[in-house]
């Protein structure tokens, strides 16, 4: 110690302002590791508050998606099982996917991002089979493919809603009851336009 003190008093600075600056110091680097920290916690913070609204925004668009699709189906089964007294003879084309779906997909990272995308792939390829083939299927065969088809676009909208959910940290998620009523008609057809593999774009 004293040999200390006699290093301390050959700078000619008291051993008191040397305190002085070590407690600065001290205080600087705490201020700036807490500082970092309140930052960390803000930023997690702002990306968590962003992520809810996202799936705010998104999920509702997602269930008016499916929700159009299932009303197409409603319609279209009427009308075949009725041999076209009753429902409507509903086409493929006519549901809009909403720009607004990939904007907040985006937001809630890369997987909800690549099934929104594939949603979108798999609407596409199933308008455009629809029409490439309907010279070849009796009107039958092409209803029950078109529903088909709409099984599965609902089925992968509330998927997405599921998933959506589960990145906001929401609670909300659809039953197994629920997405089984869709799972089963969804695959009749759905081979001709879908790998069944979320890792493919087809």
């Amino acid at each position: 110690m004293a040999t200390i003190a006699a290093e301390i008093s050959s700078i000619g600075i008291p051993p008191a302002q040397l305190l002085g600056f070590a407690l600065t110091i001290a205080a600087s680097y705490f201020s700036a590791r807490w500082g970092s920290a309140e930052s960390r916690k803000q930023f997690r913070k702002k990306n968590e508050d962003e992520e809810r609204v996202a799936a705010a925004n998104l999920i509702p668009l997602l269930m008016k998606f499916a929700s159009d699709y299932e009303k197409k189906i409603g319609n279209l089964s009427s009308f075949v099982a009725s041999d076209g007294r009753e429902g409507i003879d509903e086409p493929m084309t006519g549901i809009d996917f909403d720009p607004a779906i990939h904007l907040n997909a985006a937001r809630l990272g890369s997987q909800v991002t690549a099934r929104a995308i594939k949603l979108a792939v798999t609407k596409t390829r199933a308008e455009q089979h629809v029409g490439d083939v309907s010279g070849f299927y009796d009107t039958n065969d092409l209803n029950r493919m078109i529903l088909s088809f709409s099984y599965l676009l609902a089925l992968r909208a509330r998927y997405l809603v599921d998933m959506a959910a589960e990145k906001a940290d929401l609670a909300m998620r659809h039953s197994e009851d629920e997405i089984e009523r869709l799972r089963m008609p969804a695959f009749e057809y759905a081979h001709e336009i879908d790998s069944a593999d979320e890792t493919k774009w087809h």
